[in-house]
């Protein structure tokens, strides 16, 4: 074979690489692609979730100093629902690392759209939630993870509050826990929005607690006539109080607003 014709189909082939190459880091690196394909139809795996819940535990009780409160108000060998305030894009982790049982947990859309994290987060049993509507998709995931008899992980502000006040719940926040009778296990998540401040690309080494509270027995409330919003407004009220005390200050949204 002539010199020329080697050279040319060895530059060629080098190209080709070189592009694959390129698609493939854009591909990965890249805010779309996360909510489809391969990465879309990723399944959950309790070893994923495991190991994930593991290292989250280990990582913020060492960097951030992260003090767990009220653990014994966590449900052993009976189904739940968990309530937080949401405060930083790490809340899901920091829940799954304190709880320390499998936990199935709504999270925004967006937070799948790069490929690699939307894989990783469909892998440690997270799944999407597209707030702009009334996502069916996301209501029968969440249906469906408490009809198999797992717990699952809700932060019902809809956003975060990235200077650590409590907004208002959204009314449907606590449907699935009313529709199966399940208990609410409220937890109020101190300064994780010290972790990830606007224009910080790494956490920061900010100490921070989780404080769980007692459970809110939904059936004995629903049998004593308690209307959904009685139950979203006392879970509301909990975790307020409760931030409050912690904090040394009111944590309420409506408080910000009255002092400003």
């Amino acid at each position: 074979m002539d010199n020329n014709i080697i050279i040319i189909i060895i530059v060629v082939a080098v190209i080709s690489l070189l592009y694959a190459a390129i698609k493939f880091f854009r591909f990965c690196f890249g805010p779309t692609g996360g909510n489809m394909g391969f990465c879309a139809a990723a399944k959950p795996s309790f070893i994923w979730y495991n190991i994930s819940q593991f290292l989250s535990r280990c990582i913020f009780k060492t960097y951030n100093r992260m003090k767990i409160y009220g653990t014994e108000q966590i449900p052993v060998g009976r189904q739940f629902v968990t309530v937080a305030n949401h405060a930083s894009i790490l809340d899901g982790f920091i829940m799954g690392g304190s709880v320390r049982l499998p936990l199935f947990i709504m999270v925004k859309k967006e937070a799948f759209e790069n490929p690699i994290k939307g894989f990783y987060l469909r892998k440690v049993m997270c799944f999407p939630v597209d707030r702009s509507i009334v996502d069916a998709t996301a209501i029968k995931t969440a249906m469906r993870v408490l009809n198999d008899g797992y717990n699952l992980g809700l932060f019902p502000e809809g956003t975060r509050n990235r200077e650590g006040y409590i907004g208002e719940f959204k009314s449907g926040a606590i449907k699935f826990a009313l529709k199966k009778k399940l208990p609410i296990l409220p937890a109020y998540i101190h300064n994780s929005h010290l972790l990830t401040p606007p224009g910080k690309i790494l956490p920061r080494p900010a100490k921070m607690s989780v404080h769980f509270l007692p459970l809110i027995d939904t059936k004995a409330m629903l049998e004593e006539g308690k209307t959904e919003e009685d139950i979203l407004k006392l879970l509301h009220d909990q975790i307020c109080t409760k931030g409050s005390e912690v904090a040394g200050y009111d944590v309420r949204v409506s408080a910000t607003k009255q002092e400003s």
